[in-house]
């Protein structure tokens, strides 16, 4: 287990982790604003 500790695993899994925050972000916008939807595919 102290690969999760190294410097590089550690920067990687901070960028890993953005991205599914990013993702979880954008799915709840898209899921609480059906109206939002609609404005983007006209």
């Amino acid at each position: 287990m102290s690969f999760l500790f190294h410097k590089r695993t550690k920067k990687v899994l901070n960028i890993v982790w953005g991205f599914v925050a990013v993702l979880v972000m954008l799915g709840m916008v898209l899921f609480f604003a059906p109206g939002f939807v609609n404005l983007l595919t006209q």
